[in-house]
């Protein structure tokens, strides 16, 4: 035969019990929440990240472009002179 103390301490650790697992479950479905969310910012930050590598790179290959450009004008500018320096020398 039960006791009928125990019983209803029974019952309240059972409520109590109870009670703490809707609270964790709540908390579980806020943390689903969150972590869906943070996937979605993680999305979101790692398309800007490709954007902005992207760009880089491209400002890199730009870069790249115009240097060589420089070098060559340099050089032909060069060439340009020493060709002028020795027309005026024949012209003498």
């Amino acid at each position: 035969m039960v006791d009928r103390k125990e019983f209803e301490g029974f019952l309240a650790a059972n409520q109590t019990f109870l009670d703490r697992s809707q609270k964790l479950m709540k908390k579980i479905d806020e943390l689903e929440k969150e972590k869906g969310q943070l996937r979605d910012e993680l999305q979101e930050v790692s398309a800007k990240l490709e954007s902005k590598e992207s760009s880089v790179s491209s400002k890199r290959r730009t870069d790249d472009s115009v240097k060589k450009t420089r070098e060559t004008i340099a050089r032909l500018n060069e060439e340009a002179d020493k060709r002028i320096s020795k027309w005026k020398q024949v012209q003498r």
